[in-house]
């Protein structure tokens, strides 16, 4: 391939993208408007202060409960945050004047977001700018659904109470009579089409969750939660540092440790480069898991012993079982490690320093990057190996919660002073963390589109729908049913689509989430193969994590691409002129 069409493609590649991107960022801000538009005709139901106030403060008490259940710090920040939301969001609709101002205001941010966006992919320079803009009109929506979802619910319920009849002939609409069958298959495919939509999204969603936590289990297994390092490089007075560092809350454990870069030589004159890190035996147990990582060996035979044979008096070392299986090493063998950093000058340059190693203990992380490349030894040996004085790398240290390493590293560093600066465990791997958090996004954007669809085909249903009613409708309107009579009917019905096919695609999605295994089983024993080989992905069964909050952000999608799709079809049963729809009959 030509060198000058690689970044013409890689352009077009990132555009189609950003166009995907943007298309379904369109489309939802379109059904969101019309949902908002659809659902102010069942918001005027809440206005009463007797009908509003007790679903707000039921709002109010629910979060709190979630707030506890899911240990929220503060506790009282998210339902304050909810009870004030709910609060402005009933002044909007209770007064007129910001009915008026707000919904022209949101417009025009989204408008301006969606330009600056389009022109960023070509000015870099407006590209930060386009993102922020963004980030607040994605803020914006949350705030408001946030604010409106139990003034919602209450003007539901309240509707249902008020105007039964309108609910009746939803009802009675949306299972169509014998001769109108087709109309109900297309109900039933609007259905199964939101259905299958959120049974995709919660599947996959779950499964890349469980691949995500897995693999941030591993890390953070095999690494410590962060690390504390000098400005400077090597430190000593490392013992009174780690000291330091255990008088701060939140943290567990801490252990001292020296990491160089070396070359191993096996037996038959193979070679490979690795890492060698140096390490406390006594307390490398409190903050990291080598030591349930061991499958052979002990960590207190990596000290030499001075009274043993030659291959005892050597220092000792604990290869992963990768790298051992590699080079055919067992307990015991002796191996060479070759220093990069050189020896005794030559006249053909710097000779290699080698120093001959004792194979003292063989770990197993189920990580293939540590198993394959991390040799351990004592402290001492490392020094030795590496010609320095009593100084180390840096300090590792677990914590009590690994997601909050951050907030416990900034109070470390802030007992240390400024010499010292700390990485996380999130910061090691920071593209393989970012490729998955990409991976998931763009799944759940693509796999969205399906409930897209099926949104059109509600427009296409109701349209139909109201085709074949129009007779009916005009007769209603002659007995005095007003327009958003006429509105609410229809916009009930795209409604009930919704709330069926989320529910029924939630139990699906789930059902078949819980049943992975036997599902992987059947599919291996129809095709004939292991369709996840376990020395590629070091996994037996598909990994899956539900969080309830994406799953909530599912349904409150196909919720609104459900609704908002019923607004044109209303519309235009709303206009319906009785006296042309009952010209000829």
């Amino acid at each position: 391939m030509p060198e000058w069409l690689q970044p013409l493609l890689g352009f077009v590649s990132a555009s189609l993208v950003a166009l995907v991107a943007l298309g379904f960022g369109a489309m939802f801000v379109f059904f969101s408007a019309s949902a908002t538009l659809v659902l102010g005709q069942f918001l005027r139901f809440a206005r009463p202060l007797l009908v509003a106030g007790p679903a707000v403060l039921a709002a109010t008490a629910v979060t709190g409960v979630v707030a506890y259940v899911a240990e929220v710090d503060p506790v009282w920040g998210l339902p304050a945050a909810q009870l004030a939301l709910a609060s402005l969001a009933y002044l909007f609709i209770r007064y007129p004047g910001p009915r008026r101002i707000v919904p022209w205001a949101f417009g025009v941010l989204l408008l301006v977001s969606g330009l600056l966006f389009i022109v960023s992919l070509g000015v870099t320079a407006l590209e930060w700018i386009a993102m922020q803009l963004i980030a607040v009109s994605t803020l914006c929506l949350a705030l408001a659904a946030l604010g409106l979802w139990p003034l919602v619910l209450v003007s539901l319920v309240e509707h249902r109470r008020q105007r039964p009849v309108e609910w009746f002939i939803s009802l009675r609409y949306l299972v169509a009579k014998r001769r109108q069958t087709f109309i109900s298959v297309i109900t039933v495919i609007c259905v199964l089409g939101v259905t299958l939509g959120v049974a995709v999204i919660t599947v996959v969603l779950s499964v890349m969750n469980g691949f995500s936590q897995v693999w941030e289990g591993k890390i953070i297994g095999a690494r410590a939660h962060f690390v504390v390092h000098s400005r400077l490089g090597y430190y000593g007075d490392y013992e009174r540092v780690r000291e330091d560092v255990l008088q701060v809350p939140g943290v567990e454990g801490a252990t001292p440790f020296l990491r160089t870069d070396a070359i191993l030589r096996s037996q038959t004159g193979e070679i490979q480069g690795v890492i060698l890190k140096g390490v406390d035996p006594d307390s490398v147990g409190d903050a990291t898991q080598l030591t349930e990582d061991l499958v052979a060996g002990s960590l207190a035979d990596l000290a030499p012993d001075p009274e043993g044979d030659e291959s005892a008096r050597l220092p000792g070392v604990v290869f992963g079982a990768e790298l051992a299986d590699r080079f055919f090493l067992r307990v015991g063998d002796p191996v060479v490690l070759i220093s990069p950093l050189g020896g005794p000058p030559t006249p053909l340059g710097p000779a290699p320093r080698m120093q001959r190693f004792r194979l003292a203990g063989i770990f197993r992380s189920n990580f293939f990057q540590f198993d394959e490349s991390f040799i351990y030894t004592s402290l001492p040996a490392a020094q030795e190996f590496m010609k320095l004085d009593d100084v180390v790398s840096g300090i590792e240290v677990r914590t009590v919660d690994p997601y909050r390493s951050r907030a416990i590293a900034d109070r470390v560093i802030a007992r240390q002073g400024g010499l010292f600066f700390a990485r996380d465990w999130k910061t090691f791997y920071p593209g393989f963390f970012s490729a998955l958090k990409t991976e998931r996004v763009m799944m759940f954007v693509l796999l969205s589109f399906i409930m897209v669809v099926a949104g059109f085909i509600i427009i296409a249903t109701l349209v139909m729908m109201i085709m074949e009613k129009s007779r009916d409708i005009a007769i209603l309107k002659a007995m005095g049913c007003d327009d958003e009579g006429v509105l609410r009917i229809f916009a009930t019905q795209g409604f009930l689509i919704g709330i069926s096919g989320v529910g029924l695609g939630l139990s699906t999605g789930l059902v078949i989430t819980w049943n992975l295994e036997r599902i992987q089983t059947v599919v291996e024993r129809i095709v004939g193969y292991d369709v996840l080989p376990a020395n590629v992905y070091q996994l037996q069964q598909l990994p899956y994590h539900i969080v309830p909050m994406e799953l909530a952000l599912v349904a409150l999608i196909a919720m609104v691409l459900s609704i908002g799709a019923t607004l044109l079809p209303c519309w235009q049963a709303a206009r319906l002129d009785p006296a042309e729809a009952l010209r000829y009959e």
